[in-house]
């Protein structure tokens, strides 16, 4: 089957993970790695697109952690910057996905054939392209499932 023939709706995970404002960022993080996601979109409650979620993402705003330093001084061991290390760790564990989404979010229509989403996805540098029938999210590829379409085309 030509490239062109194939399109979004044809690839798409009918089923993407998805979450609201509000979902607390250690939920995030748990089903990332319980469900094994790359990316999760963000929605309201009519299923609008309101942005993306990345391990990128995730693991941005955990290198910001600074991990308290020790220094030891005769026999005894002086922490420093312990309470800097409290204050981020709850900050970040009060964190939800709000703080964190990416709302400059690149789109596929479902009759976007596989050529335009290949070229979006390198163009673009993205991984994830949810997909919209007008302003509902039905669906998301990701660039495993264009390597899937590329090989199952030939």
């Amino acid at each position: 089957m030509p490239y062109s023939k194939i399109l979004a709706r044809d690839i798409m995970n009918t089923n993407p993970p998805y979450c609201h404002l509000s979902t607390m960022v250690d939920e995030i993080a748990r089903r990332f790695a319980v469900e094994d996601l790359s990316g999760i979109l963000v929605v309201d409650d009519d299923q609008r697109l309101l942005g993306v979620i990345t391990e990128n993402d995730l693991i941005d705003q955990q290198k910001n952690l600074h991990v308290p330093t020790a220094v030891a001084l005769f026999d005894m061991i002086i922490p420093m910057g312990e309470a800097k290390f409290e204050e981020e760790l709850t900050r970040m564990q009060a964190m939800r996905a709000e703080d964190l989404v990416q709302t400059d979010v690149t789109t596929v229509t479902v009759d976007s054939d596989l050529n335009e989403i290949a070229s979006v996805m390198g163009d673009k540098h993205v991984h994830h392209l949810p997909v919209l029938d007008g302003d509902s999210v039905v669906g998301m590829i990701c660039k495993h499932d264009v390597i899937k379409a590329l090989v199952g085309a030939k």
